[in-house]
C-alpha cells in the first residue's frame, strides 16, 4: 500500500513541477507546490476495545503530503488549491489512510472572500470507540469512507483582523458489515485570525457539530449501537516568527461530545437491549501542540513537533492520555 501511495504522490509532484515550468513566464497567474515528509511516533496510534479489556499500542508513522495551488494576480484573485497526504503505519498497514482535499477561494471585494472546500478519505479506521477482537487488532473491515464539503465566508475588519463563518456537511460510508456506523453530519463554526504585530499571529475559534448515526446491531457485542453525538469545540494558537528562520507555534483545543443515544442498557440476562458504548456517555477531550519550524535554506525547512492529547469521559474504557512525536522536512518550489 506505500508503494501505491508513493506512486500517486510523485505522479502528482511531476505535474505540479511541469506546471510551474510552464507558468514560469505568466505575468496573471502563479503556480506553487509545496512537498515535505513528516516522521511520527504515536504512543497510541492503536486503541481497540476488546471483550477482554483496552489494547494500546504504539507505530511509527510516515506522512508525505504535497500541495498544489494556483492564483489569478487579478484584482479579485481565485486561488485553487489541491492537497494530498498519506498515514503510513510501519506496525499496522490496516490504519494507512490517505486524504485528498481541493479549495477554491474567490475575492468578493478587497476585505471579504468565499471559500469552498472539499475533503475526500477513502477509507479510514473507525477509532477508539470501535469494538475489536482479541488480541486487540483492529478488523481489516472497520473502515469508512468520509466526504466533508465546507463552505466558508471570511472578512477583514481591519487590517490586522479577520473573521470566518462556516457551514459544513459530511457523511461517513462504513463497510457493508459495519453499516450501523454509516452517519452524517453537520456543524457551523466562527473563527478569528489577529495580527497585533508583524511576527505575532493569534488564532481562535469555535464549533459546533452534530452526527446522526444509522444505528443497527454491534457486530461483535451484537448490542444495539448508536453512535449519534452533539459537539462542541474551541481552540486558541499563537504563531511567532524569529528573523525569518524560526516559526514557533503553539495551540490548545478542547472537545465536548456528548452521546445522545436513548437506548438504555438493560440488566437482565442477554440478549442486550441498550447500548452499553454509548449510553450516557460524555468525553471530555484536551490538547496541546507545539512545532518549530526552522528554515535551512530559501526553500527548504525542517520542523519538530509535540502534541499531547487526553481525554476523560463518563465511561472508563474511553479515558486515554496520547502523546506524538514529530521531525519532518519540507521543500516550497
Amino acid at each position: 500500500m506505500g508503494d501505491r501511495v508513493a506512486a500517486v504522490l510523485f505522479a502528482v509532484a511531476g505535474l505540479g513541477v511541469c506546471g510551474v515550468a510552464s507558468d514560469a513566464g505568466a505575468a496573471t497567474q502563479s503556480v506553487h507546490v509545496e512537498a515535505g515528509v513528516d516522521e511520527k511516533f504515536d504512543d497510541l496510534a492503536l486503541y481497540v476495545v476488546t471483550p477482554s479489556g483496552v489494547s494500546e499500542r504504539g507505530d511509527w508513522i510516515t506522512e508525505p503530503y504535497l500541495t498544489l495551488s494556483y492564483t489569478t494576480s487579478r484584482r479579485l484573485p481565485t486561488k485553487l488549491v489541491f492537497d494530498v497526504t498519506a498515514d503510513i503505519y510501519a506496525r499496522y498497514s490496516v490504519l494507512d489512510y490517505q486524504t485528498y482535499r481541493f479549495l477554491i477561494r474567490q475575492a468578493i471585494d478587497e476585505k471579504t472572500a468565499v471559500t469552498l472546500k472539499y475533503t475526500f478519505i477513502p477509507k479510514i479506521f473507525f477509532g477508539d470507540d470501535m469494538v475489536g477482537v482479541a488480541p486487540g487488532v483492529p478488523f481489516k473491515d472497520q473502515q469508512h469512507e468520509i466526504h466533508l464539503v465546507q463552505l466558508t465566508a471570511d472578512r477583514d475588519l481591519r487590517p490586522e483582523l479577520n473573521v470566518g463563518l462556516s457551514a459544513r456537511y459530511g457523511i461517513r460510508d462504513a463497510e457493508p458489515a459495519f453499516n450501523y456506523r454509516d452517519s452524517s453530519l453537520w456543524g457551523v463554526s466562527v473563527d478569528g485570525l489577529y495580527r497585533p504585530a508583524p511576527r505575532w499571529r493569534l488564532t481562535t475559534g469555535a464549533a459546533f457539530e452534530q452526527d446522526m448515526a444509522r444505528g443497527g446491531t454491534n457486530k461483535f457485542t451484537t448490542a444495539p449501537d448508536d453512535a449519534s453525538y452533539n459537539q462542541v469545540s474551541a481552540y486558541a494558537g499563537l504563531t511567532y516568527s524569529i528573523r525569518d528562520r524560526w516559526l514557533l507555534k503553539g495551540r490548545y483545543a478542547f472537545r465536548w461530545r456528548d452521546y445522545t443515544t436513548s437506548l438504555v442498557p438493560s440488566v437482565s440476562p442477554p440478549p442486550q437491549t441498550g447500548d452499553p458504548l454509548h449510553y450516557g456517555r460524555t468525553d471530555f477531550t484536551n490538547s496541546l501542540l507545539f512545532v518549530a519550524t526552522y528554515r535551512l535554506a530559501a526553500p527548504l525547512f525542517a520542523k519538530a513537533g509535540y502534541e499531547s492529547i487526553w481525554r476523560d469521559s463518563t465511561k472508563s474504557y474511553a479515558r486515554y492520555h496520547e502523546n506524538i512525536y514529530t521531525v519532518g522536512l519540507n521543500y516550497r518550489f
